[in-house]
């Protein structure tokens, strides 16, 4: 991961450090990794899989849900139009709402857990 964040600015690496750290406190069992061709952090749940990315730019940091679209968002931050992902803009100027955050990282790995049981459960059938 620290491979991708080389190049960019303090506070856009600090910005996705505050996002890897609150992801793993949240969910200790998760593992990160970079992806250089996509220039992301992204992160996996053992059970539900590939839950969410830190896409860093120039000035602000995409914080992508890989389900976003099936995700309660009542603080309205989620933003994007895709058929499946949806993402948190954050600006290192402004403070990371990590109230919200956590709460659609915890709603995406149960959505993924549900997701691959009811898999699991059509492929016995």
């Amino acid at each position: 991961p620290e491979t991708i964040l080389e190049g960019f600015g303090p506070e856009i690496v600090a910005l996705v450090n505050q996002l890897r750290r609150l992801v793993l406190e949240t969910l200790p069992d998760a593992t990160e990794a970079g992806y250089p061709g996509w220039r992301a952090v992204a992160f996996r749940h053992p059970v539900a899989g590939y839950i969410c990315g830190a896409f860093p730019s120039d000035e602000a940091v995409k914080f992508l849900f890989e389900q976003g679209v099936h995700l309660h968002d009542p603080a309205g931050i989620l933003q994007g139009s895709t058929k499946q992902t949806r993402y948190v803009l954050l600006r290192p100027e402004q403070p990371v709402p990590e109230a919200s955050v956590t709460a659609l990282i915890l709603e995406a790995v149960a959505y993924g857990e549900a997701r691959r049981a009811s898999r699991k459960s059509r492929n016995r059938e």
